[in-house]
């Protein structure tokens, strides 16, 4: 059982725990993938610095200093100094997701590697329209999709901005060839967006019941249950380990 996130490794750690994996685990949407027991990558697919910045600066263009960014990165990401995050009761979690405070996020990205960004429009009273005005300004190589649950407490009006060349169908392909598992005998979850080329591409792709309308006809079959109420675990229990005859 592998977690696929589009966390990273420390934001996913308590996960780990929670449900006790210790082999493997596909972080920031696939450009990592790491031993949890050793924090060691198996697999890395970052973007660089300046390419990263590029359209997170056609964004700043259209939204001015209404937008403020953070950013996953491989030096243990960024955040501005002046994002509303460090100024209430996430700023905690938002230090420790973040550990670079810097004045303005496209100017330093050179010569980091990195995952992807996140816009936030506070102010934003349509951010249905203010998504599509970021995917425009940012353009077609690059996919702008809501985040709600970045920071205990929800993110409101925030967005992540990553390649479309880092794919948690990829992160999950090199994993597979790293210990030689075929991807027809993989068996994939999934309930937003960023899932779709993974359902198509593993051997049985799986939609969650509470999955975004994004996913609609994506993928082999749906869960009986939410994300919520255990809908992974119940499926595989119905549909893989009743099948497993238990020695006497």
């Amino acid at each position: 059982v592998v977690l696929v996130t589009g966390r990273g490794l420390e934001k996913a750690r308590p996960t780990l725990e929670c449900v006790d994996l210790r082999e493997f685990v596909i972080t920031e949407n696939g450009a990592r993938v790491v031993r949890i027991k050793d924090g060691t990558s198996v697999h890395e697919l970052w973007v660089e610095g300046q390419e990263a910045a590029a359209p997170i600066k056609r964004i700043r263009e259209v939204f001015g200093e209404a937008v403020k960014f953070s950013q996953l990165s491989s030096d243990g990401g960024l955040i501005e100094e002046s994002h509303s995050w460090l100024a209430g009761d996430q700023a905690d979690e938002a230090r420790k997701l973040f550990k670079h405070i810097v004045p303005d996020i496209p100017s330093v990205l050179e010569g980091r590697k990195c995952a992807k960004s996140y816009a936030t429009v506070a102010d934003s009273e349509d951010f249905e329209s203010t998504i599509e005005e970021m995917q425009k300004a940012a353009g077609s190589d690059w996919s702008v999709r809501q985040i709600k649950k970045l920071l205990p407490g929800g993110t409101t009006n925030t967005c992540e901005v990553q390649s479309n060349r880092v794919n948690k169908a990829d992160g999950l392909k090199a994993l597979c060839d790293a210990i030689q598992i075929d991807v027809a005998n993989v068996w994939a979850f999934g309930d937003d967006s960023n899932d779709i080329r993974m359902l198509k591409e593993m051997g049985w792709g799986v939609r969650m019941k509470n999955h975004t309308p994004g996913l609609d006809g994506v993928g082999d079959d749906t869960t009986d249950f939410t994300n919520e109420e255990d809908g992974v675990a119940k499926y595989l229990e119905k549909n893989l380990l009743a099948s497993v005859v238990k020695p006497v």
